[in-house]
């Protein structure tokens, strides 16, 4: 068990257990010394970079010592000496001299794109090699409808397919486990829920992100929607409210979006003081994403248009163009 050469009596009558790999947050390494006589005198001295242990005593046959080490991201060697006297009177000295290793928190990503909930299938990537991915679903109530277990050898930056079974329900979070060869894991938490407001689109006078008060009522009827939302998924789910404007290609594209983010915000605003309880986000589009495909200079109604979404996680939206944080 021992890598160095030490006293046939004290290897006898001592013991070594290690945890000789940690990782930050996770677990620590430890150094275990087991008595294997009974013995009037034990010493144990010595340290691991700033972990010190130490011990002298009596022990009993059987008895164990552990010391965890705490200590930050790196290698370290540990280095000290034990002795020990049985009752007999015989006595022994041992050098100690092990490593151990602490790693930093494994980083686990999604791979853009792949969530497949009807499939029910995602990728992911673990910074280091891995042995198995844990996924479990839940539902609303907070039941667990799912899961599946998915074992790999995958290398580090490797993708790999997880896939998991499921009961009838709405899957609303997410929770997966990837592990390493050595047994540390990342967690990652995934909240696929999302729903698309049906609603009748706002017009707007031309050039103008003012809400007439003709337009109201459709908000209204909307927001109507949003509450019976609210009330059916709001205890599972923090639910956040995504808009995001489009126009047609009339006009230039510079002026389209500047255009189509003002009337999003504005739509946005009225939510907000309506009395939407959660956080509420605005984008826009200006001619990305039409709803009919035009060429350019095309008045299409259908393309002059608002999206309203409740969900969990971010939308993703098209072009580079991020989601701004209604104050």
């Amino acid at each position: 068990m021992l890598a160095f050469v030490a006293s046939a009596f004290a290897q006898d009558a001592v013991s070594f257990e290690y945890v000789k790999k940690g990782q930050v947050g996770t677990s620590k390494p430890s150094f275990t010394v087991v008595a294997n006589a009974d013995a009037v005198e034990l010493s144990v001295h010595g340290s691991c970079g700033s972990a010190k242990f130490d011990r002298s005593g009596p022990a009993s046959a059987g008895e164990k010592k552990t010391w965890t080490l705490d200590l930050g991201a790196g290698s370290y060697s540990c280095t000290g000496n034990v002795s020990v006297e049985t009752r007999d009177g015989e006595t022994g000295e041992m050098p100690l001299k092990f490593t151990v290793q602490v790693l930093l928190p494994m980083k686990m990503r999604l791979v853009p794109g792949s969530m497949d909930l009807p499939s029910r299938t995602l990728s992911l990537t673990l910074e280091r090699d891995a042995s198995k991915v844990e996924v479990s679903v839940f539902g609303p109530g907070g039941a667990e409808i799912g899961g599946g277990m998915v074992p790999t050898n995958a290398s580090a930056g490797q993708p790999i397919e997880v896939a998991w079974s499921q009961e009838n329900g709405e899957a609303l979070k997410l929770k997966i486990k990837g592990y390493d060869a050595n047994g540390f894991f990342a967690e990652m938490e995934l909240n696929p829920w999302k729903y698309s407001i049906p609603h009748e689109d706002v017009v707007f006078e031309t050039g103008s992100s003012e809400i007439l008060g003709s337009e109201v009522p459709k908000l209204q009827a909307a927001m109507v929607e949003v509450d019976n939302t609210m009330a059916k998924y709001g205890k599972d789910v923090v639910i956040k409210l995504y808009v995001d404007g489009h126009t047609d290609t009339v006009g230039d594209a510079g002026s389209n979006e500047k255009l189509s983010l003002d009337r999003a915000r504005s739509i946005a605003g009225w939510f907000k003081k309506a009395g939407f309880p959660g956080d509420i986000y605005y984008a826009g589009m200006g001619e990305r994403g039409l709803a009919v495909a035009t060429g350019d200079n095309v008045d299409e109604a259908k393309n002059r248009r608002a999206v309203y979404t409740l969900a969990a996680t971010s939308p993703d939206l098209d072009g580079g163009v991020s989601w701004n944080s209604l104050r």
